[in-house]
């Protein structure tokens, strides 16, 4: 997986790219939610395919932004599902910001270039919430108990549990994505630093952290990104999650300045700071990389793409030295999680070739061929698969990690905003290396956009 797509040249990034939810958001709380398949097209075109019968002509056509993580797929499924169905796939990629620009642009005027966008797990809100996507379940879809239960409720809007935006409070969720490619934050750690295994809690961290910069083992004891916005967001995440914290009540009302939120936000910008490199508040993901891949840093958290690059010598010049294990605790360890999701365009024009793909790679046997070819799967017999954990020895540590503790952005098409608001305040508390009054201003500019959209009307 390479959720940060660093790659050299690349227009815009998976978590770099930070759209404000101005008219893609709160302007589409209030549009209908389309719930019957087949959307404006006639009944046969759209009709669900018959249980386990993934076979027919014609071709499907599927939009995805440019990212490392989708190369298993492209390299082994693809092919595999052209073989066993009849069925071309046409796969269409652009980078990140272009494809949902692209894709949203689809979605909004039903102009049917794609049968399936291929979405990172933020956009749903948002396609959802304007009635874009079709109803997998009525599609043939069964979300059935192997798949990962936080993966699989990423997929129904509105949310089966937490809150809910306006207009939608009373509507039934509806399955509307089905999960792709799992992914979620893991830690990488030097085993000559941390020798008797991943450091269990935050304080364990810090402490052989130092121990190992005093060592002279390493120059620093962590790096994460600094950048503000979503860069600075996400390496707080965890911190922030397993101190206990929290972004919003029942309501929609604003939580992540709480105590909780204080003590996570006061540790990160001064224990972790005090341990990391001193450019940190500029650092991303090629700076952090460098970083634990150059053999300067003890530990990182981060996504599957860049973790696997461990063992990479063309990439790693500490092969052999850097294991993986489960975030640290403080309450718990929960990691954020960012998954690759999929669903069917309410204009799809190869409707029922494009319900018969989702349904063909939702197969356990499938899933399990996308672990052994290297990537993250969704369910958990695939994650369990004893020749996908020799192929990705991480798959075994994120399926720990899912089990300790995991959870996605919040499900509002707003969060791309509210992310920047934080970001910017996460930053400047990095910078003085205190807190002050950051999540405070955070919370109030948040809460006057949300009421801006609605809301708490």
């Amino acid at each position: 997986m390479n959720p940060e797509d660093d790659r050299p040249g690349s227009r815009f990034t998976r978590r770099q790219f930070v759209r404000t939810a101005v008219g893609v958001g709160g302007a589409l709380v209030a549009a209908p939610l389309i719930a019957a398949c087949g959307g404006d097209d006639d009944e046969e075109e759209g009709a669900a395919p018959a249980a386990g019968d993934f076979t027919g002509t014609g071709k499907v056509v599927i939009g995805a932004f440019a990212d490392g993580g989708l190369t298993p797929f492209k390299d082994v499924i693809i092919p595999l599902f052209e073989e066993e169905t009849g069925i071309t796939l046409e796969w269409l990629e652009d980078d990140y910001g272009t494809f949902f620009e692209k894709s949203f642009n689809d979605a909004s005027t039903q102009a049917g270039q794609y049968d399936v966008y291929i979405l990172d797990d933020p956009w749903v809100p948002q396609f959802a919430a304007a009635g874009t996507l079709e109803d997998l379940a009525a599609g043939g879809l069964v979300a059935d108990e192997n798949f990962i239960p936080q993966f699989i409720d990423m997929g129904y809007f509105p949310p089966r549990s937490g809150p809910r935006v306006k207009g939608f409070e009373d509507a039934e969720p509806l399955l509307v994505a089905s999960p792709f490619v799992g992914d979620l934050q893991t830690m990488t750690y030097r085993n000559d630093v941390f020798t008797g295994g991943a450091p269990a809690t935050w304080d364990d961290l810090v402490a052989g952290g130092k121990a190992g910069v005093d060592a002279g083992t390493v120059k620093y004891g962590f790096v994460f990104r600094g950048v503000a916005g979503n860069p600075i967001v996400t390496s707080w995440y965890p911190i922030f999650l397993s101190f206990g914290g929290t972004f919003f009540d029942d309501q929609w009302n604003v939580t992540f300045n709480d105590e909780k939120a204080k003590a996570a936000t006061d540790f990160f910008v001064g224990a972790l700071k005090s341990i990391a490199p001193p450019g940190v508040v500029e650092f991303d993901s090629d700076q952090e990389g460098a970083a634990i891949l150059g053999g300067e840093a003890a530990a990182i958290i981060q996504y599957s793409g860049n973790a696997i690059k461990s063992d990479n010598p063309e990439l790693s010049q500490v092969v052999g030295q850097l294991d993986f294990g489960v975030v640290p605790a403080q309450e718990k360890a929960v990691a954020q999680i960012g998954i690759f999701i999929s669903a069917v365009s309410t204009s799809a024009p190869n409707k029922e070739n494009a319900f018969k793909f989702i349904n063909w790679f939702a197969q356990d046997r499938i899933q399990i061929e996308l672990a052994r070819a290297g990537s993250l799967p969704v369910k958990r017999s695939a994650f369990e698969d004893a020749a996908a954990a020799e192929k990705n020895r991480l798959t075994p540590i994120a399926l720990a990690q899912l089990d300790a503790g995991a959870e996605p952005r919040p499900r509002t098409p707003d969060w791309a905003k509210v992310e920047e608001i934080l970001g910017i305040e996460l930053n400047k508390a990095l910078q003085r290396g205190s807190t002050d009054d950051a999540l405070d201003v955070a919370a109030q500019q948040a809460t006057e956009y949300l009421t801006q959209q609605g809301y708490y009307g």
